[in-house]
């Protein structure tokens, strides 16, 4: 193979097509550091989030700099209703055509509140929310997103298309004590993703999900931001010696993957875990 015919290879044009992203649970952490990772990269990105506060910081200050490119709408998850605005205010902004759905929104507490166990009839309430917010709302917004993505004859020819990447994590592999909410709705994501991919090739749609692991984003905040706090201040070696890539996780090693999975045609249906290999180790302490 000739140079030229290699670096044609390696430079896929479609990697530097500009795509229009959904990103729900936007206005911080993971959702914020890939929303400006992505928007560093050329794309357009429209952010739903149920603090309203808090996105419109992100939106009209933190990532000023890329509009007209970004563009925001307060939704509940919990809500249908809410959710079939929040997409319908995306499909607008996006001239009704949407390349790519994270969906990273969600209760991203992990334990029962008050130290209370599945013992405690009131966890009801909280394992609804945890249902209705980590794992009915992933089920909704992709629903409502379908019309703006789908192709209508999709063929073996055709560049990669559509792209909805679900955000889980390690816990739906393994738990603490008083978890059950958080773990079973991310471990239900894992059946979402490889039933939802089956079903959307018909539109020439790939879905996949992320797991992270240990992704420090306290910093990814109005808060944050106006207190100066950074990533490299938040832990110690102790914290980076749990994992086999020497490191707690960034917020960009989460933005790196969805930006591989956007992109990775021969992907769908599949799991990747985002971890720094923590998971690998069995005592960490060792």
């Amino acid at each position: 193979m000739s140079k030229t015919e290699t670096s044609g290879s390696n430079d896929s044009p479609h990697r530097s097509d500009p795509k229009n992203i959904l990103i729900t649970g936007g206005a911080q952490g993971i959702g914020r550091c890939t929303a400006r990772h992505l928007l560093s990269q050329g794309h357009s990105v429209f952010l739903l989030d149920f603090n309203e506060p808090e996105l419109t910081y992100t939106t009209k200050t933190h990532l000023a700099a890329h509009a007209p490119r970004i563009s925001s709408a307060v939704c509940n998850l919990r809500s249908p209703a809410s959710i079939k605005e929040g997409v319908s205010a995306a499909a607008s902004f996006f001239s009704n055509h949407i390349d790519v759905l994270i969906n990273n929104g969600g209760i991203a507490r992990a334990y029962f509140t008050g130290a209370k166990t599945m013992e405690d009839p009131d966890t009801l309430s909280e394992w609804t929310a945890y249902l209705e917010t980590n794992l009915t709302a992933p089920f909704l917004v992709s629903q409502a997103v379908i019309p703006h993505m789908k192709r209508a004859s999709p063929s073996p020819s055709d560049e990669p298309g559509g792209c909805i990447i679900h955000i889980s994590s390690f816990r739906a592999h393994q738990s603490d004590p008083n978890c059950e909410g958080y773990a079973a709705t991310k471990a239900g994501l894992l059946g979402l993703t490889h039933a939802m991919a089956v079903s959307a090739q018909q539109w020439g749609i790939r879905v996949n999900m992320i797991s992270p692991g240990w992704i420090s984003v306290r910093h990814e905040n109005r808060e944050g931001d106006e207190k100066g706090l950074k990533w490299e201040d938040s832990h110690d070696d102790e914290d980076h010696a749990q994992h086999l890539a020497g490191r707690v996780g960034r917020g960009e090693d989460i933005a790196e993957a969805v930006e591989y999975l956007m992109h990775a045609g021969f992907m769908s249906g599949q799991e990747v875990v985002v971890d720094g290999g923590a998971s690998k180790r069995k005592n960490p302490k060792v």
